[in-house]
C-alpha cells in the first residue's frame, strides 16, 4: 500500500453513518482507486479485530471511492455485497457509496439483482443503492424505475422481504407509474406485509386512493406475536422499560416510562396504523441514535416490554379505560401530577401524524389545547398566572381528550381484541429483526 492509503490505518473507528469527513482533504485522486478498491475488498481487515483500527479500513476505503465518484469501483463494490450482506456498515454505507457514484453504477446494479443466486439481503443492498443513484441523481430515476419494472415483472415470489422492501423505494420515489406492476406482485402473494403495508397502504402511499376499503394488517400477528402471560404485571414492565431507558438512552431518547406512554398514545390515535419498524427508532431520537445493547436478551426483554405496552394502551383505549401514566409526586401530604413527561413524548409521536385538514384538523387541534399549555413556551407563561386548582383541571382534560382523538380517527375495523407480544424466541445474527422493519437484525435494533 502506498503512503496516502496509510492514512486510512491511522484515522481509527468512524463515528456514524450519516457524516462523513472530507478524505479528498488527505490528497486521494482517481489513480488511488485500485488500491482502495483493494483496502475495501480485504477480508483480513474485515475480519480485523474489532477494538482495532484496522477493522475501519474498509470503511474508510468505500467512503473514499465515494466521494472521487470512482466508475471504476461500482463493479468490484456490488460484488461485495455476496460477502458483506450481514454486515453493519456495509449495509448501512455501500448503497450510498453506489448512490455517490451515479450512473456507471445502474447496469452492474440491475444486472446483479436479476440474478436469482444472491442471497436476499446482498440484493436488497442493490435495490437499496438503485433507490440512492435516483435520490443523488433524480435525472436517473425513470432509468432506476425501468430496472424495478423489469424485475417487477418478473419477480423473485420466494424473496418476501426483498419484494416488500423494493415497494418501500418504489413509495419515496413516488413511482406512480409503476401501480399495475405493484398490483400484480401483490396479486402473487410474495410480498412481506411488514416492510410497506399491503395493496391499499401502498395506493394511499402513492396518492392513488384517500382510505382503505379494508381493515388494516394485523401487524401483531405478522410480526409473529402471542399473547402476553396473564400474570404480566404492567407496573413491573414500565420499571423495566425506565430501567433499559436509562441505560441505553441519551439526551436525544425518550426519558421514562410515562413521556413513552405519551409518545404510544399518539401512535395508536394516528389516522391509520403504523408498524414498528416506522417508529421504534424515534425511541432513541433516530436510527443512529439506536443503542450498541450489551446482549440480545436485553433487546428482546426491551422490545417484548413495548409492544407488551404499546398493545395494552390500545386495548385501553378501545375499552374507554385509559388513563395517561403520569409522573405521581407527594407535596403537601397530598398527591401531585406532573404531566410535562408525557405531553412532551405525545408531542414527539405527533411528529409522526400525517398533515391533517379541515374537520379533522379542528378536532385534533381542540384535542391538543391541555397537551400544547405544558409543551410551549406560551402555555408555561399561562401557567404562571393559574392556580394549583386551575392547572390541575387542564391536566384532567388530558385522558379525555386522548379518548376523543382515538374515537374520531379510529379506523381498526376487526382488529383483534386481544393484545400480542413477542415471544422471546432466539434471534440469529441473520435473521431480520424482530421489529419487524425487514431488516437485517444487525443492521436494525442490535445497533
Amino acid at each position: 500500500m502506498s503512503a496516502k492509503t496509510d492514512i486510512l490505518f491511522r484515522l481509527g473507528p468512524a463515528e456514524n453513518h450519516r457524516t462523513w469527513p472530507d478524505y479528498l482533504a488527505h490528497g486521494f485522486t482517481t489513480a488511488d482507486v485500485p488500491a482502495l478498491v483493494a483496502l475495501a475488498a480485504d477480508q483480513t481487515l474485515h475480519n480485523a479485530d474489532p477494538d482495532s483500527n484496522d477493522v475501519w479500513v474498509p470503511v474508510h476505503a468505500w467512503r473514499t471511492l465515494g466521494q472521487l465518484r470512482a466508475p471504476d469501483a461500482a463493479r468490484p463494490l456490488i460484488a461485495l455485497f455476496d460477502t458483506l450482506c450481514d454486515e453493519d456498515w456495509a449495509l448501512s454505507e455501500l448503497y450510498r457509496v453506489l448512490g455517490m457514484i451515479g450512473e456507471p453504477a445502474l447496469d452492474p446494479l440491475a444486472a446483479y439483482l436479476a440474478e436469482p443466486g444472491h442471497e436476499e439481503f446482498a440484493r436488497i443492498m442493490a435495490v437499496d443503492a438503485l433507490a440512492e443513484v435516483a435520490k443523488q441523481h433524480p435525472a436517473l430515476r425513470d432509468r432506476v424505475l425501468s430496472i424495478y419494472r423489469d424485475y417487477l415483472r418478473e419477480p423473485d415470489t420466494t424473496a418476501s422481504t426483498l419484494n416488500g422492501l423494493l415497494l418501500s423505494r418504489l413509495i419515496d420515489l413516488n413511482a406512480v407509474e409503476l401501480i399495475d406492476d405493484i398490483r400484480q406482485l401483490f396479486a402473487r402473494n410474495c410480498v412481506d406485509l411488514s416492510c410497506a403495508g399491503d395493496l391499499e397502504e401502498v395506493e394511499m402511499q402513492l396518492g392513488l386512493r384517500t382510505q382503505r376499503d379494508t381493515p388494516p394488517p394485523d401487524y401483531a400477528r405478522l410480526l409473529g406475536l402471542s399473547p402476553p402471560p396473564e400474570a404480566t404485571d404492567r407496573e413491573d414492565i414500565r420499571s423495566l422499560v425506565d430501567d433499559y431507558l436509562a441505560k441505553y438512552g441519551t439526551s436525544m431518547s425518550i426519558r421514562n416510562s410515562s413521556e413513552l406512554d405519551g409518545f404510544l398514545a399518539a401512535l395508536i390515535c394516528m389516522p391509520e396504523m403504523l408498524p414498528p419498524s416506522a417508529w421504534l427508532a424515534d425511541i432513541w431520537g433516530g436510527e443512529d441514535l439506536a443503542p450498541e445493547w450489551d446482549d440480545e436478551d436485553d433487546l428482546r426483554a426491551f422490545f417484548s416490554a413495548i409492544i407488551l405496552l404499546y398493545n395494552k394502551l390500545s386495548s385501553d383505549l378501545d375499552d374507554e379505560v385509559y388513563a395517561p401514566v403520569f409522573i405521581r409526586k407527594t407535596q403537601d401530604g397530598r398527591p401531585r401530577f406532573i404531566v410535562d413527561d408525557w405531553c412532551i413524548g405525545f408531542v414527539r409521536g405527533l411528529r409522526l401524524w400525517p398533515k391533517q385538514t379541515g374537520d379533522d384538523l379542528a378536532v385534533l387541534e381542540e384535542c391538543l389545547m391541555p397537551i400544547w399549555l405544558f409543551t410551549t413556551e406560551e402555555g408555561r407563561k399561562a401557567q404562571d398566572s393559574m392556580g394549583q386548582d386551575e392547572a390541575e383541571n387542564w391536566q384532567q382534560r388530558i385522558g379525555p381528550n386522548v379518548q376523543r382523538l382515538f374515537a374520531h380517527f379510529a379506523r381498526r375495523v376487526g382488529q383483534p381484541a386481544t393484545p400480542y407480544v413477542r415471544e422471546t424466541a432466539k434471534v440469529g445474527r441473520n435473521d431480520p429483526c424482530p421489529c419487524g422493519s425487514g431488516k437485517k437484525y444487525k443492521r436494525c435494533c442490535l445497533h
